[in-house]
């Protein structure tokens, strides 16, 4: 069985790990496993910090590895969830806790095996996500700076750009662009709850 990359064919041959590379591999799944969230507390809004997280370690390894995002339906409380794929088949979920709350070790999972509410994976190229990322690596604060945030999700939309256009799979450009639009709503949406909450908390200290 093969994965699809999104608009485009199936996953390159990266995923043919040479035997020196077969080590590395193992040990990156064993550091996975002590990375792992093992609550849903400490995975609440982490799965994309722990995902790139992977990504640089599987990178350090000299690893091929894709981000993977699927887009979460009729959930309150998530968007999206996130994961990095490892194989053609399947991906190290670092946030699994928040689909199944029951507590295991386990770090490698089924690429197709997610719920239902689930839209199809899209994958990645991680290489400029991570420059981007490295790029505010330094900057103190529990969770990704909303500008990150932002220029990440730029980042994929052109990816999803380049593979609607090189696999002329034009219908591909309306759901990246819808999906696009719907982020940035949320995302100000957001960002203006979380200046209303930081105003209250400044003028309860008055």
């Amino acid at each position: 069985m093969s994965v699809n990359l999104p608009f485009s064919g199936t996953v390159p041959n990266s995923f043919k790990f040479a035997k020196n590379q077969k080590f590395a591999y193992s040990r990156l799944i064993a550091a996975a496993k002590k990375m792992r969230a093992t609550s849903m507390k400490q995975a609440h809004g982490a799965c994309l910090t722990m995902s790139l997280e992977f990504c640089l370690l599987a990178q350090q390894h000299g690893l091929t590895v894709y981000l993977v995002m699927w887009r979460v339906k009729d959930d309150p409380h998530f968007s999206d969830h996130w994961a990095v794929q490892v194989n053609p088949t399947q991906v190290v979920d670092l946030t699994r806790i928040q689909i199944n709350p029951k507590p295991s070790t386990e770090v490698v999972f089924d690429v197709l095996d997610y719920p239902d509410n689930f839209s199809a994976p899209h994958f990645y190229l991680t290489a400029p996500l991570l420059n981007e990322y490295l790029s505010f690596k330094d900057v103190k604060t529990d969770k990704l700076p909303p500008v990150l945030i932002k220029n990440l999700r730029t980042i994929m939309l052109r990816q999803d750009f380049y593979h609607a256009n090189h696999f002329e799979n034009f219908s591909g450009f309306i759901p990246a662009i819808f999906a696009y639009l719907k982020f940035r709503v949320t995302f100000a949406v957001t960002q203006f709850e979380d200046r209303l909450q930081k105003r209250r908390g400044d003028l309860e200290k008055r």
